[in-house]
């Protein structure tokens, strides 16, 4: 009975012992896809970093890492798409103003007004993505294409199969969109990894529409391109239009003389640049890679 009695004893107080450890398990899958939906970026940072340690370990099964893969890729989407500029869920309640100013967020570049932490979550999520050689992952990539460098060749990479959602975000409202796909074009020219007839056509009809854009800032990203086509001369009469009469007057910009108010206007300043390049015979700055 004695026996009996140390015994009990000794099980309450291992269990008493185990409920008071602290919580070593390591995060499963659906628990990280269940945080990168959080509504508070904290959470999805938090989330994304326990979401790559899985994904390198290679100790999921083929449909546990396919489901990561393809809920990170979902994570750029939603912070894309404004998440990073959204309230944390604490701050929400009680905010008359939260809806309205979540919905201008998207269109807001992510160049600005963003603290240290958040712009480096945001860049690793878009160098994880790129990374990632998925072509699901293209739609996400171009809507961060606007950032730069990792997510335009990311996308350009994939040549012809990106081009169809490349040339339909060029004719997005969103200026920061467009310009986005328009510097996916440039990288597609630059690494030559779209070079069928077909597809040069198409392109040279994005960037004349774009030329035409309302918006100044992808009148002037469409004229980067245009650098590297082999007929560029075929622009030279809408160059020459928007030379002498781009309407975009920068309120900032005088010259780097001073020279009064010709300068400030900076998409006739561009158009006369590349005139002057294309009938200097003048190949582009940037080596052109990848050969054909």
């Amino acid at each position: 009975m004695r026996m009996i009695a140390l015994t009990s004893v000794f099980l309450v107080t291992a269990c008493l012992a185990v409920a008071q450890e602290p919580n070593t398990a390591h995060p499963t899958v659906s628990s990280v896809l269940d945080g990168m939906k959080s509504a508070t970026w904290t959470e999805r940072q938090k989330a994304f970093g326990e979401a790559t340690e899985l994904a390198v370990s290679g100790k999921q099964t083929p449909r546990d890492a396919d489901q990561l893969r393809l809920g990170i890729i979902q994570l750029l989407i939603k912070e894309n798409n404004g998440g990073l500029k959204e309230p944390d869920n604490e701050t929400q309640q009680g905010s008359p103003t939260t809806t309205a100013s979540t919905e201008s967020s998207a269109n807001e570049s992510y160049g600005e007004g963003y603290g240290e932490d958040k712009s480096e979550y945001y860049a690793s999520l878009i160098d994880f993505v790129a990374g990632l050689n998925d072509e699901r992952a293209i739609p996400a990539l171009l809507g961060a294409a606007s950032t730069g460098g990792m997510a335009t060749r990311a996308v350009a990479r994939f040549g012809k199969k990106a081009l169809d959602p490349t040339l339909a975000q060029v004719k997005s409202p969103d200026s920061h969109l467009a310009s986005g796909a328009l510097f996916v074009i440039l990288e597609m020219l630059k690494m030559r990894t779209v070079s069928d007839p077909d597809s040069h056509l198409r392109i040279k009809n994005s960037l004349r529409s774009a030329l035409a854009s309302p918006e100044y800032r992808v009148r002037e990203d469409a004229m980067t391109p245009i650098e590297y086509l082999d007929d560029r001369e075929e622009f030279v009469p809408m160059l020459q239009d928007i030379a002498e009469h781009d309407p975009y007057k920068s309120p900032y910009n005088l010259g780097s003389k001073g020279s009064g108010e010709d300068s400030q206007y900076v998409v006739r300043r561009g158009a006369r640049l590349l005139l002057r390049k294309i009938a200097n015979h003048e190949q582009p700055a940037v080596d052109r890679g990848v050969s054909r």
